[in-house]
């Protein structure tokens, strides 16, 4: 009874053995196909997020200049062009760098460069507004993390052309 019970012991363990180095190459496809699909998905969420928070951070900045614009008097100007240039513009301008001082050299110079940047302060006298817009023109040819071309899904991130807040007081 011993005898016949391992004979037929051994050919079964050898295809046992065989089919598991057989399934070792398989596991390494998965694992590169899951890589590259996990490695994708967390770059997008890393890559698509600077964006939103520069876009938060600018809506934050222009509502921060337009609430610091209702702090000066305009009796204090002999125009409305006078209030605007002298008044508002540079202060609007000096709280949105205040408030996006943490942003890295290179954005801030392309958001508050020279020659009022991208910050741009519009009086509308018919309504009695201000609107403070904040922006970053040419985002997506330069933006600040580099984008991956994927096979089958393209760009990641899918990036708009300008970022931009804005926000709108009644003065």
């Amino acid at each position: 009874m011993c005898k016949t019970d391992a004979p037929s012991e051994i050919p079964v363990v050898k295809r046992l053995l065989t089919t598991k180095s057989r399934q070792r190459g398989a596991a390494a496809i998965e694992a590169a196909v899951l890589f590259a699909l996990f490695f994708t998905v967390f770059y997008a969420i890393v890559s698509y997020s600077l964006p939103m928070l520069m876009m938060q951070a600018f809506n934050h900045a222009a509502a921060s200049g337009a609430r610091a614009a209702v702090a000066i008097e305009p009796d204090a100007f002999d125009s409305n062009s006078e209030y605007l240039s002298q008044g508002v513009t540079p202060r609007v301008r000096e709280v949105v760098g205040e408030s996006l001082s943490w942003l890295p050299q290179q954005a801030r110079n392309v958001v508050l460069g020279s020659n009022n940047g991208n910050v741009d302060v519009d009086y509308d006298s018919t309504l009695s507004t201000l609107q403070v817009t904040v922006s970053y023109p040419g985002y997506r040819d330069s933006p600040m993390i580099p984008v991956l071309r994927m096979p089958g899904i393209g760009e990641v991130p899918r990036l708009p052309e300008n970022l931009t807040g804005r926000a709108v007081v009644a003065l």
